[in-house]
């Protein structure tokens, strides 16, 4: 859970934090606390040094008021070595204080964790060569120390918690829209697809995610309206048809026929069945390139002869003039221009007299098809009719064709960005533009 990470990571990077400013404390702390023993090491020192003089030759230490308190941990010794003055009760650190005594110049020793010693060289006179050793119990220093870490710790484990609290508590409430962004999607992508969270331009994280969310949620239902739309362009299309093959097939069982009648009906059924698989195979073809424009690759022109090929290897002759520059490219995959050319082709054959040509040209930046034929042609009110699904032009015979070629080559070339449009003139005549890539 994201929520859970993020808190995790605050608080561990908040924790690192205290450790650090934790151990940075404690170790100016206890340097500050050795030099403050240090500090009271010299201030003895010195109190003691100001007590040594000399009597008849001899090195002597004057009483003072505060004997008792300077004693307590004073050592003083003469230039061999010998012990001048001491504490009144002998104890574990005389050793220590005699190994001292050869000092030539200030220095400090710790004697286990508690005790910490300084033996001052004493050089200028009057006073007589002589050695001060004093100690200091560390055991204070040491109980500071530790109060003072045990008190950090505290207080870290008191500021972590409180933060760890404020840091849950304000990511939650961070999260809060996100979470309920995330919800209000959700249920408007299962029943209102048409609700936007409409925030504007992003502007912050959150704006940023309303603005995704209503791009996922338009194109979740551009996408679902495609869908309704390809299955009820595929029931209207095939509505006509189907309607005419099941027509074909009630009159002909209505009586007795011949052989050769019969096979007349299953011939037309047969050319029916395969428009209608046409028909399906390119809105199929279709609804998937609209929902993955990426699909295919774009075509050269040159798919006009793939189409020529086809038609005279089925003994059909067109004619293919080519006036654009070779290797022009339209930003259409190959099949789908192949699709849209293959039924005004099959018109022009099925009508015009004898000649057919394909005008291969281009004009700005569109690639344009003219299918010409000598046939009848469209008449003035029927130019936007016959694009119509289910629509023939007054020189189709009646059951002939389906009237499915103009409507889906319409179709596809509108999907391409192209146009499709019949126009009138001596003969047939329809011209195809699409872009060029």
């Amino acid at each position: 859970m994201i929520r859970r990470r993020l808190v995790v990571t605050a608080t561990a990077a908040l924790a690192a934090a205290l450790v650090v400013l934790t151990m940075g404390f404690y170790l100016v702390l206890s340097r500050q606390l050795e030099k403050g023993a240090d500090g009271v090491l010299r201030a003895r020192a010195g109190a003691a040094a100001a007590t040594v003089t000399t009597f008849q030759g001899r090195l002597k230490v004057n009483e003072t008021p505060f004997d008792e308190v300077l004693d307590s941990g004073v050592w003083v010794f003469d230039a061999g070595g010998v012990p001048v003055s001491t504490p009144p009760v002998p104890g574990p650190l005389d050793s220590s204080a005699q190994k001292l005594s050869a000092a030539s110049r200030p220095t400090f020793r710790d004697v286990g964790d508690d005790v910490r010693m300084l033996a001052v060289p004493l050089h200028d006179p009057p006073t007589p060569d002589a050695v001060v050793v004093v100690a200091l119990s560390m055991i204070p220093y040491r109980d500071a120390e530790r109060t003072a870490l045990i008190g950090a710790l505290v207080f870290d484990m008191l500021v972590l918690g409180l933060s760890t609290l404020l840091v849950r508590r304000s990511v939650t409430q961070a999260l809060r829209p996100v979470a309920q962004m995330t919800a209000q999607a959700a249920k408007w992508s299962e029943r209102d697809l048409d609700r936007r969270f409409g925030l504007g331009s992003p502007r912050d994280e959150l704006t940023g995610l309303a603005s995704t969310l209503d791009g996922l949620l338009g194109r979740l239902s551009a996408a679902l309206r495609h869908e309704q739309r390809v299955t009820a362009e595929i029931a209207h299309e095939l509505r006509t048809p189907l309607t005419r093959l099941r027509l074909e097939t009630e009159v002909a069982l209505r009586r007795d026929r011949s052989a050769a009648e019969l096979q007349a009906v299953l011939r037309r059924v047969l050319d029916g069945t395969d428009r209608m698989t046409t028909a399906l195979d390119t809105l199929i073809g279709l609804a998937q390139r609209s929902i993955d424009p990426s699909a295919g690759t774009a075509a050269a022109v040159d798919v006009a002869a793939d189409v020529l090929r086809a038609c005279r290897a089925r003994g059909r002759e067109i004619q293919l003039d080519l006036e654009c520059a070779a290797g022009l490219v339209v930003g259409c995959d190959r099949e789908v221009v192949l699709r849209m050319l293959q039924p005004l082709l099959d018109n022009a054959l099925r009508y015009g007299r004898s000649a057919v040509l394909l005008r291969v040209s281009r004009s700005g930046n569109d690639a344009v098809f003219a299918i010409s034929d000598d046939g009848p042609g469209f008449g003035v009110g029927e130019l936007e009719a016959v694009l119509g699904p289910g629509t023939q032009g007054r020189a189709a015979a009646s059951g002939e064709g389906a009237g499915l070629g103009l409507a889906l080559a319409r179709r596809l070339a509108e999907a391409a960005g192209g146009t499709l449009t019949p126009k009138v003139s001596r003969g047939g005549l329809v011209e195809l533009r699409l872009p060029v890539a």
